[in-house]
């Protein structure tokens, strides 16, 4: 029964570190993701910005 319990606790420790790992992993793909997009939407912007001046 006790060796029950320390694979479920090992398991859970196990887990958790993965789970951390990843989701650090995922939170910098998503930020980069952000700042392109806002990279983007600001040339997208000057260039409207330029065509619009020139009509």
């Amino acid at each position: 029964m006790s060796m029950l319990v320390v694979s479920v606790i090992a398991s859970a420790i196990t887990a958790k570190i993965v789970a951390t790992y990843y989701f650090k992993k995922v939170d910098g793909y998503v930020k980069e993701m952000c700042e392109m997009t806002e990279k983007n939407n600001n040339l997208i912007k000057a260039i409207l910005h330029k065509f619009h001046g020139s009509s």
